[in-house]
């Protein structure tokens, strides 16, 4: 069982390939031509096997992917199945046994070799930046009066957003570049330490809507994922996130990075797209990372998740999304041309 998915990957190589002294099995690289080089024709692709384990790299174009039993099987290991010329029901199946793989795995054997950790640097929010839940007590004790309108407006507009001010965090600062003192600030956590910031303007005209300074590659919300959840929603902004408790990806595009990140979750990934366009892209990569899409009822009237719950409320929401979610490729381009009314 522990070389099962190993087994499978031998399977796909190719007839021409040679096998070296050291346990390198070598054989033309199909990774080449995904990532800007030309198609390879020397033998620079390699694959090495031990109890399980396999260890992929390209000596040409420099791409690398491997699978260890006990960890999930990785975007970019999935993406050099395809290459090899698996199907997406091949590599549904390998995903599946790389979960059933875990529970045979002891933690220390997990241990002895971690998964590469993804760091960010601590960043600081914006000057004189202060929780909200802070202010409204540190005004209500003080003069009611004095409190700023800027500062009264951003929490009636978080209110009207419903997102629980108890599960989640926002700060408001009177500093005006960048109109920040007609924002939101909504601090981005990783590991519990802050590594950057997202704003949103609370009245219209304010350009642009979000004024962010965090790392591109930063999934927002992933502090607060339960290690019990069978399920992890991915949306675009912050909001939609807040509002079911799932991860933002911060626009329509997700970067392998961010693919990685929400596959270490190791549970099943349904990505909910707003109902503009641009939602397009976010349905592209949520099947090349071989997710399901939910195409929930309530996207006829509400643009996205936030606007549903405030509308409809969240248990409502939630039970909706799963029950609307789709896997078969077929299936989510038929639905993803209705929602966009594309042909």
């Amino acid at each position: 069982m522990l070389d099962s998915i190993q087994q499978s990957v031998l399977q796909l190589l190719p007839a021409r390939r040679k096998t070296g002294q050291n346990g390198w099995i070598s054989f033309n690289a199909p990774c080449c031509v995904h990532n800007s080089e030309t198609a390879d024709t020397r033998g620079r692709g390699g694959i090495k096997t031990n109890a399980g384990a396999v260890s992929y790299h390209c000596f040409n174009c420099g791409f690398k992917a491997s699978f260890v039993p006990g960890r999930h099987l990785t975007f970019k290991f999935r993406k050099l199945l395809g290459w090899l010329g698996a199907d997406d029901l091949t590599v549904r199946r390998l995903v599946i046994d790389a979960v059933r793989l875990r529970e045979l795995v002891a933690p220390d054997e997990l241990a002895q070799e971690p998964e590469q950790e993804i760091t960010y640097e601590a960043r600081t929010l914006p000057e004189q930046a202060r929780n909200v839940v802070e202010l409204a007590n540190f005004y209500s004790i003080g003069d009611y009066n004095n409190v700023p309108a800027e500062l009264l407006a951003a929490i009636e507009y978080v209110h009207r957003r419903s997102i629980d001010i108890n599960r989640y965090e926002f700060y408001w600062t009177p500093e005006e570049a960048y109109n920040l003192h007609r924002r939101i600030v909504i601090p981005y956590y990783y590991k519990k330490e802050i590594v950057g910031y997202t704003s949103r303007a609370i009245v219209d005209g304010i350009k642009p809507k979000y004024w962010s300074s965090h790392p591109a590659d930063f999934v927002f919300n992933l502090d607060n994922q339960q290690p019990d959840w069978k399920f992890v929603v991915v949306c675009e902004g912050p909001f939609d996130a807040m509002s079911i408790d799932g991860v933002a990806v911060s626009g329509s595009e997700i970067s392998d990075t961010q693919i990685e990140q929400i596959d270490r979750l190791q549970r099943e990934v349904v990505v909910v797209p707003d109902t503009d366009r641009a939602g397009r892209k976010l349905i592209d990569r949520a099947v090349e990372a071989g997710w399901s899409v939910s195409f929930p009822v309530w996207q006829e009237t509400c643009k996205d998740i936030n606007e549903a719950v405030v509308k409809h409320g969240k248990l409502f929401v939630l039970k909706c999304i799963l029950a609307a979610r789709e896997t078969s490729r077929l299936k989510i381009e038929l639905k993803k041309k209705k929602l966009y009314n594309t042909v």
